[in-house]
């Protein structure tokens, strides 16, 4: 199921989604680590960068050892943009 951006930005859970975007464009990051540097709960970290993801918004990597990082996509640089 195709997620619109609309209902990424405009829903609810924007300000959550919008934090994580901000620290992704840092750096990539595990979900663990940003729920630790946002002092959110795991659980929803991860559920917001699923929605990111399904919005083609952020990319997931697996680095050697299995771990999976997350960071902004070119399409969040295009939004920029707009």
């Amino acid at each position: 199921m195709i997620t619109k951006i609309d209902e990424i930005i405009e829903g609810k859970g924007w300000e959550t989604r919008k934090k994580i975007l901000e620290e992704l464009s840092k750096r990539p990051s595990t979900a663990y680590d940003l729920s630790k540097r946002l002092d959110l709960n795991y659980s929803t970290v991860k559920y917001h960068l699923e929605l990111l993801e399904k919005a083609g918004m952020i990319t997931c990597n697996k680095d050697k050892r299995n771990r999976y990082f997350y960071e902004v996509s070119k399409n969040v640089n295009l939004l920029k943009i707009l």
